[in-house]
């Protein structure tokens, strides 16, 4: 516009007092003037379309930044939403974290009482255990001592029973040569009984004992100072036929003490047997070895019994111990 109006008064101008001359000069001016006028003009519509083309890049830079702006707000809420969220399941997380902290604590506490007990009774069964393998300990010394008796018990009863039988077979050979009198000699419950028929010793009715009886019973005698361990007992038997009272024998128990006691002295005096060593008693009719009813059961019962116990000493020590 500025442009027109120079144009214009230039036009004036030379129509009106230029000469030729400077009518050309301003031709010429105004040729370059146009020229310039040209330059700026394209100048500037290449800086518009510059400008044009950079508002519409910052235009379209700022539709995607206006875009991407949003699309982090949407993000951001998406984010604050998920983190509020998160936030929430912590703190439920932390309150259930907090139950269970308490439940385990009140648990380990139970566990904690439970094995206390545990461990009071498990020291108590350890000391009990204790007390129990001491007291199997004690019993098992005192078993060994007790073995060791019992194996000495049977070691002496043993010897015992040797030593009885070996008395036996040196009774029944001492009165081999009387066979012929029914002396029978017999090993029972760990003792030699040598039974003597009433008809070898004694007449009915009588304390005196007879002579046919009298070589037996020194025979015994001498087996016997052989072996002075052996005790002996003279027990004197009778049937039940009831004795005919006198002044010195009232019973069959009077009688069958005193005939014991005249055995006893026989071996006293003629075999010379210690006295300490024998023991005469009377049963009378109270231990028949069969039935009275018979003159032949009756004969049987009309007995003496000479017992020969070997001394139990050292049985009674082990006993004893």
């Amino acid at each position: 516009m500025k442009y027109g109006w120079i144009l214009f008064a230039l036009a004036i101008a030379i129509t009106s007092c230029v000469s030729k001359k400077q009518f050309q000069t301003l031709e010429a001016s105004k040729v370059e003037m146009e020229k310039a006028f040209a330059r700026k003009n394209a100048d500037c519509l290449e800086k518009n379309t510059s400008l044009v083309s950079s508002i519409a890049e910052i235009q379209a830079e700022k539709s995607a930044k206006e875009k991407h702006l949003s699309e982090l707000k949407d993000t951001m809420e998406t984010c604050q939403l998920q983190l509020e969220e998160n936030l929430q399941y912590i703190r439920n997380l932390g309150s259930t974290l907090d139950g269970q902290r308490q439940n385990l604590a009140t648990e380990i506490n139970v566990k904690n009482k439970i094995l206390q007990t545990k461990e009071l009774e498990l020291n108590a069964a350890l000391a009990k255990a204790e007390e129990e393998r001491a007291r199997l300990e004690q019993l098992r010394k005192e078993l060994e001592k007790t073995s060791q008796r019992v194996k000495d018990l049977e070691a002496e009863l043993t010897r015992k029973e040797k030593a009885v039988l070996e008395l036996k077979e040196a009774i029944a050979k001492a009165l081999a040569g009387f066979e012929k009198l029914d002396i029978k000699v017999e090993y029972r419950n760990g003792k030699v009984y040598v039974i003597l028929p009433e008809k070898l010793l004694f007449a009915s009715g009588s304390i005196v004992v007879d002579a046919k009886g009298r070589d037996p019973l020194i025979e015994i005698g001498k087996v016997l100072n052989k072996n002075e361990s052996v005790q002996m007992a003279i027990e004197g038997h009778t049937d039940n036929i009831p004795m005919k009272g006198s002044e010195s024998i009232k019973d069959n128990w009077d009688l069958s003490v005193l005939r014991a006691t005249s055995i006893a002295r026989i071996l006293i005096v003629d075999a010379g047997m210690n006295p300490k060593r024998i023991q005469a008693v009377g049963r009378g009719e109270t231990q028949p070895i069969v039935s009275n009813d018979s003159p032949e059961g009756r004969a049987k019962n009309r007995r003496t019994e000479i017992i020969l116990t070997p001394q139990l000493d050292k049985i009674l020590e082990i006993l004893n111990n």
